[in-house]
C-alpha cells in the first residue's frame, strides 16, 4: 500500500487541479457535499460490480471452471473504483479549500 501512496496523492492533486480548471470553488457546504456524495455513490457502484463478479468467479471456481471473463470485469471495475476514490479525495480537498476561500472572503469585509 505504501508503495503507491505517493503516486495516489499525486493523482489526487492532478484530479483536483483539473477540476479547479473546469469548475469554480464550491459556493456552499451543501454544494460541496452534493459533489462528494455523487463521487462516493459512483465508487459504490464499482464496488458492487466487483462483488457481483467475484461471486460469479467464486462459483465458477467451486465448479472447477475458469473465470477469466469475470476476473477481467473485476480488474476493470477495480481500476474504475480507484479512479472514483481519487475523485472523492480530490473533492474532499476542494471542499476544504472552498471553506478556506469563503473564510478569507468573510474576514476581508
Amino acid at each position: 500500500m505504501d508503495a503507491v501512496r505517493k503516486d495516489v496523492e499525486l493523482l489526487v492533486q492532478k484530479e483536483l487541479e483539473s477540476a479547479n480548471k473546469k469548475f469554480p470553488m464550491f459556493r456552499s457546504r451543501h454544494e460541496g457535499c452534493a459533489v462528494i456524495v455523487e463521487e462516493i455513490q459512483e465508487t459504490e457502484v464499482e464496488l458492487e460490480s466487483i462483488n457481483e463478479s467475484f461471486k460469479a468467479i467464486w462459483n465458477l471456481t467451486k465448479n472447477d471452471q475458469y473465470g477469466e471473463n469475470e476476473a477481467l470485469k473485476i480488474r476493470k471495475s477495480a481500476i474504475s473504483m480507484a479512479v472514483e476514490a481519487i475523485q472523492v479525495a480530490a473533492m474532499a480537498q476542494k471542499f476544504i479549500d472552498s471553506e478556506e476561500v469563503r473564510r478569507e472572503e468573510e474576514n476581508a469585509y
